[in-house]
C-alpha cells in the first residue's frame, strides 16, 4: 500500500518548479521529516509553499460523484473506496495543508476528480516518488 500526500502548491511557486519538481519535493520532504520539537518552524514554512485546500467543497464534490457507488464510504473529511472487482482499496483523507491518497492501484479513482484543480503536487516521501497531478494520465478501465 502506497501513501502520497497531495499539496496545493501557490500558484508562483508553481511556475518555478513545474518543470522541474525535484526542489519542491526535496523542501517538503524536509518539512515531513522534520524533528518533533522543530514541528512549528515546519509548518510556518509549509504556510508559506502551500495554499489551504477547499476542504468543504472538495469533500461535497467527491461525495456528490460517488454517493451512488456501492463500493464508495464516507466518514466526516475520511473517502473510501473499496472495490472488490478492480481490487481497489483506497481512502483519502482532506486536511486544510494536505490530502492523504492511501492506495493500492496505480490510478485511483479519487484523482479523476482530484485533476480538476492544476496545481495539485503529489509526493511519496517513503518511496521518494513525486509529480504533478495534471503532468499524470488517468483513465479507467
Amino acid at each position: 500500500m502506497r501513501v502520497f500526500y497531495i499539496f496545493q502548491i501557490k500558484k508562483d511557486l508553481e511556475k518555478i518548479t513545474k518543470e522541474n519538481p525535484y526542489m519542491l519535493f526535496h523542501t517538503l520532504e524536509t518539512i515531513y521529516y522534520r524533528e518533533p520539537d522543530d514541528i512549528k518552524l515546519g509548518y510556518m514554512f509549509l504556510k508559506q509553499i502551500i495554499e489551504p485546500i477547499a476542504i468543504k467543497d472538495l469533500d461535497v464534490l467527491l461525495f456528490k460523484k460517488y454517493k451512488e457507488n456501492y463500493f464508495y464510504m464516507k466518514y466526516r473529511n475520511v473517502h473510501s473506496m473499496h472495490d472488490v472487482y478492480r481490487k481497489e482499496n483506497t481512502t483519502l483523507t482532506l486536511n486544510k495543508t494536505y490530502i492523504k491518497l492511501e492506495t493500492n492501484v496505480i490510478k485511483p479513482r479519487f484523482l479523476n476528480e482530484l485533476r480538476k484543480n492544476s496545481n495539485f503536487f503529489i509526493c511519496d516521501f517513503t518511496e521518494k516518488d513525486y509529480f504533478w497531478l495534471d503532468s499524470l494520465e488517468v483513465s479507467l478501465v
